[in-house]
Protein backbone atom coordinates (compact mmCIF):
# COMPACT_ATOMS: atom_id res chain seq x y z
CA UNK A 1 0.00 0.00 0.00
CA UNK A 2 1.33 3.60 -0.85
CA UNK A 3 2.34 6.21 2.01
CA UNK A 4 1.15 9.04 -0.61
CA UNK A 5 -2.32 10.18 -1.40
CA UNK A 6 -2.66 12.31 -4.25
CA UNK A 7 -3.53 16.11 -3.21
CA UNK A 8 -5.39 18.24 -6.35
CA UNK A 9 -3.53 21.33 -7.55
CA UNK A 10 -6.75 23.24 -6.77
CA UNK A 11 -9.20 23.06 -3.68
CA UNK A 12 -8.85 20.03 -1.99
CA UNK A 13 -12.10 18.36 -1.80
CA UNK A 14 -13.48 16.86 1.63
CA UNK A 15 -13.34 13.24 1.53
CA UNK A 16 -9.40 13.95 0.54
CA UNK A 17 -9.08 15.78 3.61
CA UNK A 18 -11.22 13.26 6.06
CA UNK A 19 -8.72 10.78 4.56
CA UNK A 20 -5.56 12.75 5.02
CA UNK A 21 -5.95 13.76 8.71
CA UNK A 22 -7.26 10.10 9.81
CA UNK A 23 -4.13 8.55 8.09
CA UNK A 24 -1.27 11.11 9.25
CA UNK A 25 0.89 10.14 12.23
CA UNK A 26 0.11 11.96 15.74
CA UNK A 27 1.48 15.49 16.12
CA UNK A 28 4.88 15.84 17.82
CA UNK A 29 4.85 17.07 21.21
CA UNK A 30 7.98 20.41 21.98
CA UNK A 31 8.28 21.89 25.15
CA UNK A 32 6.49 25.33 25.15
CA UNK A 33 4.08 24.04 22.51
CA UNK A 34 1.05 21.77 22.53
CA UNK A 35 -0.79 20.50 19.38
CA UNK A 36 -4.07 22.62 18.72
CA UNK A 37 -5.68 20.91 15.15
CA UNK A 38 -4.50 20.14 12.11
CA UNK A 39 -5.67 23.29 9.09
CA UNK A 40 -5.94 23.20 5.34
CA UNK A 41 -4.23 26.74 4.62
CA UNK A 42 -4.33 28.40 1.15
CA UNK A 43 -0.78 28.46 0.70
CA UNK A 44 -0.48 32.29 -0.63
CA UNK A 45 -1.72 32.94 3.33
CA UNK A 46 1.01 31.36 4.85
CA UNK A 47 3.32 34.24 6.72
CA UNK A 48 7.03 33.60 6.08
CA UNK A 49 8.35 37.06 6.88
CA UNK A 50 9.05 38.83 9.76
CA UNK A 51 8.37 42.17 11.12
CA UNK A 52 11.17 43.55 8.94
CA UNK A 53 10.33 42.18 5.79
CA UNK A 54 13.00 39.30 5.90
CA UNK A 55 12.39 35.51 5.97
CA UNK A 56 11.66 34.32 9.23
CA UNK A 57 13.24 31.07 9.24
CA UNK A 58 15.11 32.06 12.80
CA UNK A 59 17.77 28.93 12.86
CA UNK A 60 18.91 28.96 9.60
CA UNK A 61 22.39 30.01 9.14
CA UNK A 62 22.06 29.85 5.15
CA UNK A 63 18.72 29.09 4.32
CA UNK A 64 16.60 25.96 3.49
CA UNK A 65 18.39 25.33 0.03
CA UNK A 66 17.02 23.49 -3.00
CA UNK A 67 15.91 19.49 -2.64
CA UNK A 68 15.24 18.13 -5.27
CA UNK A 69 13.87 14.88 -3.81
CA UNK A 70 11.74 16.57 -1.76
CA UNK A 71 10.24 18.20 -5.15
CA UNK A 72 10.30 14.41 -6.38
CA UNK A 73 8.06 13.34 -3.12
CA UNK A 74 5.71 16.14 -3.76
CA UNK A 75 4.72 15.06 -6.97
CA UNK A 76 3.54 12.02 -5.50
CA UNK A 77 1.07 13.73 -3.01
CA UNK A 78 1.38 13.59 0.51
CA UNK A 79 2.93 10.97 2.30
CA UNK A 80 1.11 10.71 5.61
CA UNK A 81 3.87 8.59 7.30
CA UNK A 82 5.74 12.05 7.69
CA UNK A 83 4.87 15.18 10.07
CA UNK A 84 3.01 18.10 8.01
CA UNK A 85 4.73 21.70 8.28
CA UNK A 86 3.47 23.92 11.30
CA UNK A 87 2.40 27.02 11.75
CA UNK A 88 1.41 29.05 14.85
CA UNK A 89 -1.96 31.33 15.27
CA UNK A 90 -2.34 33.88 12.34
CA UNK A 91 -0.58 31.19 9.55
CA UNK A 92 2.84 32.10 11.20
CA UNK A 93 4.75 29.24 9.20
CA UNK A 94 6.94 27.54 11.83
CA UNK A 95 8.80 25.28 9.67
CA UNK A 96 8.68 23.98 6.56
CA UNK A 97 9.79 26.69 4.56
CA UNK A 98 11.70 24.76 1.96
CA UNK A 99 8.39 22.74 1.75
CA UNK A 100 6.41 25.44 1.17
CA UNK A 101 8.86 26.50 -1.40
CA UNK A 102 8.30 23.62 -3.13
CA UNK A 103 4.23 23.10 -3.05
CA UNK A 104 3.96 26.83 -4.62
CA UNK A 105 6.58 25.81 -7.31
CA UNK A 106 4.60 22.94 -8.16
CA UNK A 107 1.45 24.90 -8.56
CA UNK A 108 -0.40 23.75 -5.37
CA UNK A 109 -3.23 26.09 -3.92
CA UNK A 110 -3.63 24.60 -0.15
CA UNK A 111 -2.14 22.14 2.24
CA UNK A 112 -2.25 20.82 5.33
CA UNK A 113 -0.72 22.30 8.42
CA UNK A 114 -0.39 21.37 11.95
CA UNK A 115 -1.33 24.07 14.17
CA UNK A 116 0.72 25.00 17.31
CA UNK A 117 -0.04 26.90 20.11
CA UNK A 118 2.08 28.19 23.19
CA UNK A 119 2.09 26.02 26.31
CA UNK A 120 2.90 27.67 29.40
CA UNK A 121 2.87 24.57 31.76
CA UNK A 122 5.61 22.91 29.24
CA UNK A 123 8.35 25.12 29.16
CA UNK A 124 11.61 24.45 29.88
CA UNK A 125 13.98 27.04 31.93
CA UNK A 126 15.82 27.83 28.47
CA UNK A 127 12.39 29.34 26.96
CA UNK A 128 11.97 32.77 28.48
CA UNK A 129 10.26 34.65 25.74
CA UNK A 130 8.25 33.72 22.72
CA UNK A 131 11.60 33.16 20.50
CA UNK A 132 13.22 31.38 22.53
CA UNK A 133 10.23 28.51 22.31
CA UNK A 134 9.82 29.48 18.60
CA UNK A 135 13.70 28.82 18.06
CA UNK A 136 13.34 25.62 19.93
CA UNK A 137 10.38 24.41 17.92
CA UNK A 138 12.02 25.07 14.82
CA UNK A 139 15.30 23.19 15.89
CA UNK A 140 13.99 20.38 17.15
CA UNK A 141 11.20 19.98 14.08
CA UNK A 142 13.85 20.19 11.73
CA UNK A 143 15.49 16.69 11.56
CA UNK A 144 15.10 15.72 8.08
CA UNK A 145 11.21 14.78 6.76
CA UNK A 146 11.23 17.53 4.17
CA UNK A 147 13.61 19.78 6.15
CA UNK A 148 16.91 20.23 5.56
CA UNK A 149 18.59 19.02 8.97
CA UNK A 150 19.63 21.45 11.52
CA UNK A 151 23.47 21.90 11.32
CA UNK A 152 25.85 21.89 14.06
CA UNK A 153 26.42 25.69 13.21
CA UNK A 154 22.90 26.33 13.21
CA UNK A 155 22.62 24.93 16.75
CA UNK A 156 25.89 26.83 17.48
CA UNK A 157 24.16 30.20 16.35
CA UNK A 158 21.07 29.48 18.58
CA UNK A 159 22.87 28.76 21.45
CA UNK A 160 24.64 31.75 21.29
CA UNK A 161 21.50 34.15 20.70
CA UNK A 162 19.78 31.97 23.83
CA UNK A 163 22.89 32.64 26.02
CA UNK A 164 23.94 35.85 25.66
CA UNK A 165 22.00 37.62 28.35
CA UNK A 166 22.41 34.58 30.66
CA UNK A 167 24.41 34.56 33.54
CA UNK A 168 24.71 30.48 33.82
CA UNK A 169 26.96 30.30 30.25
CA UNK A 170 28.88 26.99 31.46
CA UNK A 171 29.41 24.10 29.03
CA UNK A 172 27.18 21.77 31.54
CA UNK A 173 24.10 24.16 30.99
CA UNK A 174 24.21 24.66 27.32
CA UNK A 175 24.30 20.83 27.18
CA UNK A 176 21.35 20.58 29.34
CA UNK A 177 19.64 22.99 26.43
CA UNK A 178 20.64 21.41 23.98
CA UNK A 179 19.62 18.13 25.17
CA UNK A 180 16.03 19.45 25.47
CA UNK A 181 15.84 19.93 21.80
CA UNK A 182 15.93 16.12 21.32
CA UNK A 183 18.36 16.29 18.50
CA UNK A 184 19.61 12.59 18.55
CA UNK A 185 23.05 14.02 18.75
CA UNK A 186 25.15 11.58 20.24
CA UNK A 187 26.62 12.97 23.80
CA UNK A 188 29.79 13.83 22.14
CA UNK A 189 28.52 16.29 19.49
CA UNK A 190 26.61 17.88 22.61
CA UNK A 191 30.10 17.87 24.64
CA UNK A 192 31.62 19.72 21.48
CA UNK A 193 29.00 22.17 20.51
CA UNK A 194 28.56 23.25 23.93
CA UNK A 195 32.00 23.87 25.22
CA UNK A 196 32.34 25.80 21.56
CA UNK A 197 29.39 27.96 22.61
CA UNK A 198 30.73 28.55 26.13
CA UNK A 199 34.49 29.11 24.89
CA UNK A 200 33.05 31.85 22.61
CA UNK A 201 31.76 33.67 25.67
CA UNK A 202 34.60 33.41 27.43
CA UNK A 203 37.26 35.33 24.98
CA UNK A 204 34.88 37.17 24.24
CA UNK A 205 36.33 40.94 24.45
CA UNK A 206 39.37 38.92 25.03
CA UNK A 207 40.30 37.25 21.63
CA UNK A 208 39.64 37.99 17.95
CA UNK A 209 38.11 34.57 16.82
CA UNK A 210 39.38 32.97 13.88
CA UNK A 211 38.71 29.92 11.86
CA UNK A 212 40.68 28.49 9.10
CA UNK A 213 38.78 30.27 6.15
CA UNK A 214 39.06 33.50 7.75
CA UNK A 215 42.43 33.43 9.01
CA UNK A 216 43.96 32.06 5.44
CA UNK A 217 41.92 35.45 4.22
CA UNK A 218 43.48 37.28 6.68
CA UNK A 219 46.67 36.41 4.80
CA UNK A 220 45.47 37.00 1.57
CA UNK A 221 44.40 40.20 2.37
CA UNK A 222 47.65 40.99 3.82
CA UNK A 223 49.53 39.57 0.41
CA UNK A 224 51.62 37.43 2.58
CA UNK A 225 52.98 33.74 1.66
CA UNK A 226 52.94 31.37 4.39
CA UNK A 227 50.87 27.94 4.99
CA UNK A 228 48.53 27.94 8.39
CA UNK A 229 48.91 26.07 11.28
CA UNK A 230 46.62 25.97 14.16
CA UNK A 231 47.96 26.06 17.76
CA UNK A 232 44.74 24.60 19.55
CA UNK A 233 44.26 21.52 21.08
CA UNK A 234 45.84 19.80 24.37
CA UNK A 235 49.45 20.51 25.34
CA UNK A 236 51.54 18.03 23.89
CA UNK A 237 49.30 17.38 20.74
CA UNK A 238 51.47 17.07 17.72
CA UNK A 239 48.60 16.04 15.43
CA UNK A 240 48.43 19.33 13.49
CA UNK A 241 52.27 19.69 13.50
CA UNK A 242 52.90 16.11 12.26
CA UNK A 243 51.21 16.97 9.17
CA UNK A 244 52.34 20.24 8.49
CA UNK A 245 56.40 18.99 9.06
CA UNK A 246 55.75 16.53 6.13
CA UNK A 247 55.08 19.90 3.77
CA UNK A 248 58.07 21.15 5.32
CA UNK A 249 60.59 18.06 4.48
CA UNK A 250 59.22 17.64 1.14
CA UNK A 251 59.75 21.75 0.86
CA UNK A 252 63.19 21.11 1.75
CA UNK A 253 63.85 18.08 -0.02
CA UNK A 254 62.63 19.70 -3.63
CA UNK A 255 63.27 23.27 -3.11
CA UNK A 256 65.72 24.00 -0.25
CA UNK A 257 63.77 26.63 0.72
CA UNK A 258 62.67 27.94 4.08
CA UNK A 259 58.85 27.20 4.19
CA UNK A 260 57.10 29.65 5.80
CA UNK A 261 54.37 29.12 8.99
CA UNK A 262 51.92 31.29 10.49
CA UNK A 263 49.58 30.26 13.74
CA UNK A 264 46.65 31.14 14.25
CA UNK A 265 44.29 29.55 17.13
CA UNK A 266 40.64 28.64 16.47
CA UNK A 267 39.85 27.97 20.28
CA UNK A 268 41.56 29.83 22.42
CA UNK A 269 39.91 31.93 25.28
CA UNK A 270 42.66 34.01 27.29
CA UNK A 271 45.63 36.02 26.41
CA UNK A 272 47.50 33.41 28.29
CA UNK A 273 45.84 30.70 26.11
CA UNK A 274 47.24 31.87 22.99
CA UNK A 275 51.00 32.63 24.65
CA UNK A 276 50.95 28.85 25.95
CA UNK A 277 49.81 27.56 22.56
CA UNK A 278 51.98 29.07 20.41
CA UNK A 279 54.99 28.22 22.68
CA UNK A 280 54.25 24.68 23.14
CA UNK A 281 53.52 24.78 19.24
CA UNK A 282 56.84 25.52 18.54
CA UNK A 283 58.83 23.44 21.01
CA UNK A 284 56.61 20.89 19.61
CA UNK A 285 58.45 21.83 15.76
CA UNK A 286 61.61 22.44 17.19
CA UNK A 287 61.80 19.01 19.12
CA UNK A 288 60.46 17.28 15.96
CA UNK A 289 63.12 18.68 13.80
CA UNK A 290 66.10 17.32 16.35
CA UNK A 291 64.47 13.93 16.26
CA UNK A 292 64.03 13.65 11.88
CA UNK A 293 67.96 15.12 11.90
CA UNK A 294 69.11 12.29 14.33
CA UNK A 295 66.90 9.53 12.53
CA UNK A 296 67.90 10.74 9.09
CA UNK A 297 72.20 10.81 10.52
CA UNK A 298 71.73 7.21 11.95
CA UNK A 299 69.59 5.82 9.23
CA UNK A 300 72.74 6.47 6.68
CA UNK A 301 74.78 4.77 8.89
CA UNK A 302 72.51 1.94 9.30
CA UNK A 303 71.26 1.58 5.47
CA UNK A 304 70.85 -2.58 5.52
CA UNK A 305 69.09 -2.22 8.93
CA UNK A 306 65.37 -2.02 8.09
CA UNK A 307 63.02 0.96 10.29
CA UNK A 308 59.84 -1.23 10.64
CA UNK A 309 58.23 -4.32 9.86
CA UNK A 310 54.88 -5.34 8.82
CA UNK A 311 54.29 -8.62 10.84
CA UNK A 312 51.06 -9.26 10.11
CA UNK A 313 47.35 -7.59 10.30
CA UNK A 314 44.73 -8.05 12.76
CA UNK A 315 41.90 -11.12 11.70
CA UNK A 316 38.85 -9.20 10.35
CA UNK A 317 37.53 -10.65 6.96
CA UNK A 318 34.94 -13.06 8.61
CA UNK A 319 34.40 -16.14 6.77
CA UNK A 320 37.44 -15.72 5.41
CA UNK A 321 40.27 -14.98 7.99
CA UNK A 322 40.29 -17.22 11.88
CA UNK A 323 38.98 -14.59 13.99
CA UNK A 324 39.45 -16.89 16.72
CA UNK A 325 43.36 -17.88 15.84
CA UNK A 326 45.07 -15.48 18.09
CA UNK A 327 47.52 -15.06 15.04
CA UNK A 328 47.94 -12.33 12.74
CA UNK A 329 47.53 -12.86 9.07
CA UNK A 330 49.72 -12.14 6.05
CA UNK A 331 49.86 -9.15 4.46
Amino acid sequence: MSNFIQIPKGNVPQQIRNDVEKLLPKPESYPGWKFNKYRWIKLTQVNTKDKNGNTDNSVRVSGTGDNESLQNSLCKGIDVTKLTPSVYPNNNLMNGFNRLKNLLELGHKEWIFAEYEIDESTKTEFQESFEDCLDDFRASANKGDGQKVISDAEVEEIGRKRFEHRTDRIKQKIAEWINSLDLNLSSQKVEAISKRISTDFQRKGVIESFNRKEAQQFLNDAGIGADLLNTTGPSGDNTRVLRLYVQIMENFIANQDTFHVALFDSQASSHEDLDDRRQDTIRIMKELDKTVIKYAAIRMLEKDTDPWEIIGAIPQKIGVENLKSHRLVEV
